[in-house]
């Protein structure tokens, strides 16, 4: 039971770091994500979006059904599109940094 406990501890500091990071992004500004010129920031949001996904799924199903408030099946499938899809909508993205990543650390209780 202990180690339920230790590992849900380590996911929720993996995924307020992972939001904590994508703040960073979006503190760059949107004219900075969007720069064609410099796709880094967009690459890094991808990457930060499917590792959070990562993250989620190893929570154990207890831990998630005690939050139904989360859209749980939104984060799953917005992690598969940018892990598989090649044509990513970087506009999904940044909208996901700016309002939902934010929100699922408020509904975890982990804001």
């Amino acid at each position: 039971m202990t180690h339920e406990f230790d590992r849900t501890d380590a996911l929720l500091a993996d995924i307020r770091d992972l939001v904590r990071h994508a703040n960073l992004i979006t503190a760059r500004g949107r004219d900075v994500f969007f720069d064609r010129g410099d796709r880094t920031q967009q690459l890094a949001a991808k990457a930060i979006v499917i590792d959070l996904q990562t993250a989620v799924e190893r929570l154990p199903e207890g831990y998630r059904d005690l939050h139904p408030e989360v859209a749980w099946n939104e984060l799953r499938a917005m992690g598969d599109y940018l892990a598989r899809d090649a044509n990513t909508d970087y506009q999904i993205v940044w909208n996901a940094l700016v309002a939902d990543l934010p929100r699922l650390l408020v509904q975890l209780g982990i804001a």
